[in-house]
């Protein structure tokens, strides 16, 4: 007999299958149902928790938030900025493969949801994780001894240029096109540090 899940256990696995769903789907092509059955519950507990389509969005970038924000912090006392730098990467990396299949969640799901206000507190949520990443990329190079204003501009460059690379290696089904990318991402930053 399985486990019987606490609230919290099932919202919160609600909210990972809907970040899934979505991801997979899009937000428009997202369903009730289909996130009832990627969770493995009921549809009426998707109704109960969240009642609105846009709370769906809100919790699934309540998901990414809980998830990426904790992974960069316990990066960002790992050695050297050097070491650090090598980890992030190591992780971009390892997220390729699925973002040449999907696309990444967190843009997908920020393009994807309409513009009415309903949604203004998920996008203060996708924003700040894209925030939080681009602040740890320009806190490293800035430790790395870049001035403030220059690594903030490398930082914000970093992100564009993996998040971009995301959206043709999506679209060409080409792996080698975000390897290619992350590697001369890597050596970007390596240059920055070396050359401050």
């Amino acid at each position: 007999m399985a486990e019987k899940l606490k609230p919290e256990e099932k919202r919160q696995k609600l909210a990972r299958a809907a970040m899934n769903v979505i991801w997979r789907d899009g937000y428009h092509g997202a369903t009730i149902q289909s996130v009832a059955n990627e969770a493995g519950l009921p549809a009426g507990g998707v109704f109960y928790r969240f009642p609105k389509k846009h709370d769906l969005a809100q919790a699934a970038l309540e998901t990414m938030q809980g998830e990426f924000i904790p992974l960069l912090d316990s990066i960002k006392s790992k050695g050297a900025v050097s070491d650090r730098l090598s980890v992030f990467f190591d992780y971009l990396d390892a997220m390729t493969p699925r973002r040449v299949s999907h696309g990444c969640p967190l843009a997908r799901l920020m393009l994807d949801m309409p513009g009415d206000a309903d949604f203004d507190p998920a996008r203060k949520i996708g924003q700040g994780v894209f925030d939080a990443l681009i602040g740890w990329v320009t806190d490293q190079l800035r430790e790395g001894g870049l001035a403030a204003d220059r690594a903030a501009i490398e930082g914000r460059r970093i992100v564009l240029r993996w998040q971009g690379a995301i959206v043709l290696a999506h679209s060409m089904n080409d792996r080698a096109i975000l390897d290619d990318e992350i590697a001369d991402l890597r050596q970007t930053a390596d240059a920055l540090i070396a050359g401050a």
